[in-house]
């Protein structure tokens, strides 16, 4: 037994003083308290709390309602044809949720608002899928459409709000006539 308490004594008071730790904080009853939160005072009653009642909590609900950005094209500019370089971009717009509308080449090719409003285009296809990327500029946004049809351009908008959206926009090229 001695041997036991001189190879184990440490553990075995250390779960003596555990014990009786557990027992005077849960265990102890005065005057019908139970335990020593009670005993001191301290209440243990939980409250509910309804957080929709807070001020600020509409405005909450209008940020997670916000609108993304919206990309699109602008008919009175004029038609596309085949076989030309078109100012692209010129042609576009991009609009944050407040309503605000940016000119697209403005937003892509100057970079005027990098703050505030952030664009780039994803892709331009014909209408059979295939791309005609490489036939658009990055660097001054002309396109040269090499054949008239229905295409597709892919924008990818980015608000100061950092909501980002693709807008899939179908445009037509069509052709020169009287040439």
């Amino acid at each position: 037994m001695k041997e036991i308490f001189q190879e184990f004594g440490t553990a075995i008071i250390a779960i003596i003083t555990s014990i009786l730790v557990i027992g005077i904080l849960f265990g102890v009853c005065i005057s019908s308290k139970q335990g020593i939160l009670e005993i001191a005072g301290i209440p243990l009653n939980k409250t509910e709390i309804n957080y929709s009642s807070y001020s600020d909590f509409d405005s909450v609900i209008t940020w997670h309602k916000r609108t993304k950005p919206e990309a699109a094209y602008i008919t009175s500019k004029g038609r596309f044809f085949e076989s030309e370089n078109v100012d692209f971009l010129e042609r576009y717009y991009a609009k944050d949720m407040e309503g605000v509308i940016y000119p697209m080449d403005d937003v892509i090719i100057k970079k005027m608002f990098p703050d505030i409003m952030f664009g780039k285009v994803l892709d331009i296809r014909r209408a059979d899928g295939t791309s005609i990327i490489s036939s658009y500029s990055k660097t001054d946004g002309v396109i040269y459409f090499p054949s008239a049809g229905i295409y597709e351009v892919y924008f990818q908008i980015r608000d100061k709000e950092n909501l980002t959206s693709i807008w899939k926009i179908p445009i037509a090229a069509d052709e020169r006539r009287g040439q």
